[in-house]
């Protein structure tokens, strides 16, 4: 199916001298088919020839399932609210390309810190039952390189939604190599 986003992933790990391997299978929660199954899928794909030989003699010792927030850099929601601030994968702060967020969830719990503290800091005659907002969060984030490397990986994801599907996210994928991020249009992400 090349209308539906996702991929796989294998890490190869040593502890204590023994060898681990870490498997991953990523389906997009926006697939056309109803029938499609994501576990379903991942069974399949561990018996690829060149997948199954990881698995032979193998004991899983762990397993797990995550729902990730794909949407990109168009989704980010407003970060601020009376009482508080919205951080890390519920900002939607995911390289989406690289399916990494822990770098940036920290960094956007570190920004929150910062931000909250210095309100915090400050002495006040507000009421003692009013939630402050840290409206300075948003702006610390869009001037810092959190902001910076999402912005510029902004297109990825859309780039899948086109009528080529995967081969319009392919053909993005060389333009952005090329580009690096600063291509002179955003995509709207549907």
């Amino acid at each position: 199916d090349t209308h539906t986003y996702g991929g796989s992933f294998i890490y190869h790990l040593v502890d204590n001298d023994q060898p681990l391997v870490a498997v991953g299978y990523v389906v997009a929660l926006d697939y056309k088919n109803p029938y499609l199954n994501p576990y379903q899928e991942f069974q399949r794909f561990k018996t690829h020839p060149k997948i199954r030989p990881f698995f032979e003699n193998a004991k899983r010792i762990g397993y797990g399932a995550r729902a990730l927030n794909e949407g990109g850099f168009q989704a980010i929601p407003k970060l601020t609210f009376p009482g508080g601030c919205i951080s890390g994968c519920s900002a939607g702060f995911l390289n989406v390309p690289k399916i990494k967020g822990t770098h940036t969830a920290m960094k956007s719990g570190i920004v929150a810190a910062e931000s909250i503290f210095g309100l915090l800091s400050k002495p006040t005659t507000d009421s003692k039952t009013k939630g402050i907002e840290p409206v300075d969060y948003e702006n610390r984030i869009k001037n810092s390189w959190l902001w910076k490397e999402l912005y510029s990986v902004r297109n990825f994801r859309p780039s899948f939604n086109t009528p080529l599907g995967v081969f319009g996210a392919i053909f993005y994928g060389a333009l952005h190599f090329v580009l690096r991020g600063k291509e002179p249009i955003t995509l709207k992400h549907e």
